[in-house]
């Protein structure tokens, strides 16, 4: 084998890993607002047993769920260097 095809292997491979590296980032992205959401779903309707207070911790802690969700996928996506300056066009 020469070296040309030898590179154009290595180059295959460093883009495959590049490619599961960004699927791996994407899907973290919607599993943290995911995760979170059912998190504060879970801890809501446990509250709301408890203390029969029904819907209002569901609410609250649902709310907060979605919120820390949001707050970890903004994590993953500047943890990850999306840039989402270079895609906008400002028509120069």
């Amino acid at each position: 084998m020469s070296d040309q095809e030898n590179n154009q292997g290595n180059n295959s491979g460093n883009n495959n890993r590049k490619i599961y590296k960004e699927l791996f980032n994407a899907y973290s992205v919607g599993f943290a607002v995911i995760a979170g959401l059912l998190v504060g779903g879970f801890m809501g309707y446990f509250l709301d047993k408890v203390f029969n207070t029904s819907p209002w911790c569901l609410f609250i802690f649902l709310f907060f769920g979605l919120i820390a969700g949001i707050k970890n996928a903004i994590y993953f996506i500047k943890k990850s260097g999306i840039s989402f300056k270079d895609d906008v066009d400002h028509g120069g």
